[in-house]
């Protein structure tokens, strides 16, 4: 999360929001924004004295894959799979001209493993934590995704993975399967006493095994807890799909190593994991 104080229309969006809902929140808040200062999030009361957090997104315009995730995901997913309640949606115009979005969630309990996606050190997890998240994710996986949801890849960015990792020059672009999956299973997305999975925006059908490598690659700096996270999912890593779905989210990485510092941290730890990874092609 970004530290810095949230742009002022944010801000008002946010308190807008709150009102909107009939939500409280205490006057010296700490919010947080997110990247590119487009979201401002933070914890409130709803009405009925339900502890909640009130999450806004700024966007040009309404519409897309991230600004329908939430709510979709809210409507379709199970309650077998841990994740906070959605209690509310709202949906307007600012006087800019950017479009704002308002969700308002069940405050979940647990405590977030990393205050970043990435680990910089191991986290330490009962057995229990690891067979629900197992769980959570399958049924996941056996949710079909509504139409037209676009899938979290374009054939485009797979065929250009070679810019990134040169020495797949020879990569079939094929993808091998597809399965529903959160697209985004990084360490500041996940809970534990009790497990929640949150931050569901991005969601939809993704390179099979690719939560797991999203997990396992962001915690390369923890090599410990990298090491559980390939025992744990080992049926879907040691295959060839889920060798695929390491190499999608390492290209991912090594594009955005340019251009921000979260990434640039992981930069050593990714290329050391795909030279693993072509070495046992």
């Amino acid at each position: 999360m970004n530290a810095s104080p949230p742009p002022n229309e944010l801000m008002v969006a946010w308190r807008r929001a709150a009102e909107h809902f009939g939500a409280t929140a205490a006057s010296d808040i700490a919010l947080q924004t997110g990247i590119g200062d487009r979201t401002l999030s933070g914890p409130v009361t709803a009405p009925n004295g339900t502890p909640a957090w009130l999450r806004v997104m700024r966007a040009a315009k309404a519409g897309g894959r991230t600004w329908e995730g939430s709510a979709l995901a809210a409507a379709t997913l199970g309650d077998e799979i841990p994740r906070p309640a959605l209690i509310g949606e709202h949906e307007w115009s600012g006087p800019s001209g950017s479009m704002f979005q308002a969700l308002l969630w069940e405050r979940f309990t647990g405590r977030v493993l990393s205050q970043t996606p990435d680990l910089s050190e191991p986290v330490t997890l009962p057995g229990t934590w690891w067979t629900e998240l197992r769980e959570g994710l399958e049924h996941l996986r056996r949710t079909a995704v509504p139409e037209p949801r676009r899938r979290s890849h374009t054939p485009g960015f797979i065929e250009r993975m070679p810019r990134f990792i040169p020495e797949l020059e020879d990569l079939d672009p094929t993808v091998p399967e597809w399965e529903t999956s959160h697209c985004d299973l990084h360490w500041s997305n996940l809970t534990a006493e009790p497990l929640a999975i949150i931050d569901w925006e991005g969601w939809g059908e993704a390179p099979v095994g690719y939560d797991a490598a999203v997990l396992h690659t962001y915690a390369l700096p923890a090599p410990e807890t990298a090491a559980e996270v390939r025992e744990v999912f080992a049926d879907v890593m040691e295959t060839e799909a889920g060798r695929f779905a390491e190499l999608v989210i390492s290209a991912e990485v090594l594009q955005a190593s340019e251009r921000d510092d979260l990434h640039a941290r992981l930069l050593p730890y990714v290329r050391r994991r795909v030279g693993e990874l072509l070495a046992s092609r």
